[in-house]
């Protein structure tokens, strides 16, 4: 598996993939800079908790994106050279699934322990009251690595099968409106049947209310950590990986 991991790695050294990675991290920085760029004391005050009520909708239409340009930046490769029906002589397209899902966990995982580092350190900055509470913060990055690495198996999923790459692309960015859209429903079920895409909202660890429209003044709740839904994203993901197994053992190389 790790000969396999370092013919990935070697295939995409001219994939540009650590650009795409750096894009996002850029638009989430402006993001916080733009968020925050003039703190009041209630913002001081809420600061780390209002982080964790907003980067998970930032997230949400933004990986969906990310998670289907990496994923066809890595299969593409395959298609344009042709060569699936000759990577079969040399291993099985169980180890080639594998090697490609490696390869995007560990993007993924750099993507959000850089985030986790950046929004953190933007925090000292602004001068955020008191201190972040380290154990919200590690499970905002499991929440989220998951849910990243769920989308990102499904359009591996879509881009190994399908070779015009527009498809694939075409549905992560229609995954970034429907993350979008579920975050705005009341009732948490659709948001766990809508597929990968649904969890960065489902799995958001704080909630707002008392939102008093003349004063802008809210109540920022750390509400019970959702382990049901983490659970369910965990079945989505065994059963991405389980059709995507079956998808690619049965397709015409």
């Amino acid at each position: 598996m790790m000969t396999a991991l370092r013919m990935e790695i070697w295939k995409s050294r001219r994939r540009w993939l650590w650009l795409i990675c750096a894009a996002l991290l850029a638009v989430e920085l402006l993001w916080i800079f733009w968020a925050f760029h003039h703190p009041g004391e209630q913002d001081r005050q809420k600061g780390w908790l209002y982080l964790l009520y907003n980067m998970p909708l930032l997230n949400g239409v933004l990986f969906p994106v990310i998670g289907g340009t990496l994923a066809s930046r890595v299969a593409d490769v395959e298609h344009k050279g042709n060569t699936l029906k000759l990577l079969e002589t040399l291993q099985t397209e169980a180890r080639l699934f594998h090697a490609k899902l490696l390869l995007g966990m560990l993007y993924l995982l750099t993507i959000v322990v850089l985030q986790i580092v950046m929004i953190l350190g933007m925090g000292v900055f602004y001068g955020f009251y008191g201190r972040p509470v380290l154990l919200d913060y590690v499970q905002y990055a499991l929440f989220l690595f998951t849910a990243c690495f769920a989308v990102y198996a499904f359009q591996l999923v879509l881009s190994m099968t399908v070779k015009n790459q527009v498809v694939p692309l075409c549905i992560g960015l229609a995954g970034s409106f429907i993350a979008l859209l579920l975050m705005f429903l009341p009732y948490p079920l659709p948001r766990l049947l809508c597929g990968p895409y649904g969890f960065f909202g489902a799995l958001s660890l704080v909630y707002m209310k008392d939102w008093n429209r003349d004063t802008r003044i809210f109540q920022l709740v750390r509400i019970p950590t959702p382990w049901g839904s983490f659970a369910v994203l965990l079945v989505w993901m065994v059963v991405i990986y389980l059709v995507g197994r079956i998808v690619l053992h049965r397709k015409e190389l």
